[in-house]
């Protein structure tokens, strides 16, 4: 399987790990927006919860991610040992139950669903996957072959593994105050200036 390059490390996993702290802010509500959520795994190894921010594309009630990574992901791992997440948009969460998409058709469709929404960067970065100079149409069929689909889907039960929770929701009313603290010792020095004058 053709997948993009080696797993992210040092700044690269920082980046791709920022959405868990803005969710940790209270502002998954945002990251929802643009289809980004967390997927809440069981460790392989530990047991213990593992969060992952995924982009993810909704088709009726099933949930699509793609990894990039294609297997070799540690939340795809995982999934692969414990079917059982957690799903976290915004402010909500459910449980679901993972599986991989075998079925062609299936993940043709999750492609289109992908690539409707960005065109230009989807087609660059399956054209990367897949060594071809563009990913057109025709190419779609080829690259659904080669990376790992996940379909969520819902479940009644509750979760076993926890959301995250909103412990960083101080930051922005914290950063709020300092803003307007730094603003207001402006204006007071610029006056004091005026005086002195």
């Amino acid at each position: 399987m053709t997948t993009l390059s080696t797993l992210p490390r040092g700044v690269g996993r920082l980046l791709f790990r920022t959405p868990i702290y803005f969710y940790r802010m209270g502002l998954g509500g945002l990251l929802n927006s643009v289809h980004i959520m967390i997927l809440v795994t069981r460790g392989r190894k530990s047991g213990l919860p593992r969060y992952t921010p995924v982009e993810y594309r909704q088709h009726g009630s099933k949930i699509y991610v793609i990894s990039g990574w294609g297997d070799c992901a540690d939340w795809v791992r995982n999934l692969m040992v414990t079917p059982a997440v957690t799903v976290q948009q915004g402010g909500g969460s459910m449980s679901a139950c993972a599986e991989i998409v075998t079925n062609e058709g299936e993940a043709l469709r999750v492609l289109h669903l992908f690539r409707r929404r960005g065109p230009s960067v989807y087609d660059a970065i399956f054209a990367r996957i897949t060594d071809r100079a563009a990913a057109d149409e025709l190419a779609l069929l080829d690259i659904a072959r080669r990376v790992t689909i996940v379909r969520l889907d819902p479940q009644a039960a509750p979760s076993e593994l926890p959301p995250l929770s909103s412990d960083l929701g101080w930051i922005m009313p914290a950063a709020a105050v300092g803003l307007i603290a730094v603003w207001s010792l402006g204006r007071i020095a610029r006056r004091a200036s005026r005086r002195c004058r």
